[in-house]
């Protein structure tokens, strides 16, 4: 049998010491939560939550919708160049599983992308194609997020704010970002090289490096579709900080598009460098502490965060949750 994707690897279920880690990171958040709301005063944050503009919230929930629908455009980029058709509606439907299932089982993405690979071929996409959308996505989304974070580090540095630390991280996570791309390009369109030890103990993660091989060149590596796929990926960061802008002037604040930028992308890479599902508390004291740096009131910043947080990662969980099983059930032994 040519190499690929078997159901029964890289299980998608939680085990024991991923309830754990999902433990730890609610813990995590109650902390951050208690810390700010009496660094703050209470009743202004409970003021602000109660009275949320719901125009702004409303607008808040089209934006994080639309994220999926750049996430499944994605691979329309990809698919559009072959003869094969997925309708729209069922990528985003992938798409919100996905979610569920990279923030239930924290693997760097491969066990979301597990399901798409086996989403996409139970609907008739052949293997090359299914893994050439695998490699533009990787690419495209380590590009994307490498090109916003450096703006948003250009930010910070135009302001004179961050530290050693800070720059320490964000150099590391860049450096392996690009090598991660590079071993992605090598190992897809037929090339070979050598999974390091670290990679091959993520769930999914050798069965995907072989099937990476069959990704055609034409599709995985052609210029314009990267770049179609890079924008979209960017766009999606764009429609999170929209996401978060509109959630500050629901509870009354304001700060410019640039600093809640800078604020949304260290957060964000705060949540990626962490242990704990989805960034759980590690994102969200980022979020304070930069949009504290942008001028933004501790009580307005605390309830924005907790809003943008309930938009983007706990309200989605459930419809995620319910797609994620239905779509495992429609792939069911092959």
């Amino acid at each position: 049998m040519a190499a690929g994707v078997n159901p029964g690897e890289a299980p998608l279920r939680p085990r024991r010491g991923r309830l754990l880690s999902w433990f730890v990171g609610l813990a995590l958040l109650g902390m951050v939560v208690f810390l700010a709301t009496h660094w703050s005063e209470e009743r202004d944050f409970a003021r602000l939550l109660l009275r949320a503009a719901p125009g702004w919230l409303a607008g808040a929930a089209v934006l994080q919708a639309a994220t999926y629908l750049a996430q499944a455009a994605v691979w329309v980029v990809v698919l559009r160049r072959t003869r094969f058709q997925v309708s729209l509606w069922d990528l985003y439907r992938m798409s919100v599983a996905k979610l569920f299932v990279d923030q239930a089982i924290p693997s760097a993405g491969l066990s979301g992308t597990l399901l798409i690979v086996r989403g996409l071929q139970r609907r008739g996409v052949e293997r090359g194609p299914v893994m050439a959308c695998v490699v533009v996505e990787t690419l495209s989304n380590f590009t994307a997020f490498v090109v916003a974070l450096l703006l948003a580090l250009a930010w910070v540095a135009s302001r004179g704010h961050g530290d050693a630390r800070l720059w320490t991280v964000s150099a590391v996570f860049v450096v392996s970002l690009a090598a991660l791309t590079a071993l992605v390009r090598v190992l897809s369109g037929g090339g070979r090289a050598r999974l390091p030890r670290l990679l091959g103990r993520i769930p999914g993660a050798r069965t995907l490096v072989q099937a990476l091989a069959e990704a055609p060149a034409s599709l995985a590596h052609r210029p314009r579709i990267l770049l179609e796929a890079t924008w979209l990926n960017f766009v999606i960061h764009l429609l999170d900080t929209a996401t978060l802008w509109f959630l500050l002037r629901s509870v009354g604040a304001e700060a410019s598009w640039s600093g809640v930028f800078a604020a949304f992308m260290l957060s964000t890479l705060a949540r990626t460098v962490g242990i704990v599902p989805g960034g759980l508390g590690t994102f969200e004291a980022a979020a304070i502490g930069t949009l504290l740096l942008v001028g933004v009131p501790a009580s307005a910043a605390l309830a924005a965060t907790l809003l943008f947080r309930g938009f983007s990662f706990f309200i989605p969980l459930v419809p995620g949750l319910l797609l994620s099983h239905a779509e495992l059930r429609r792939q069911g032994p092959r």
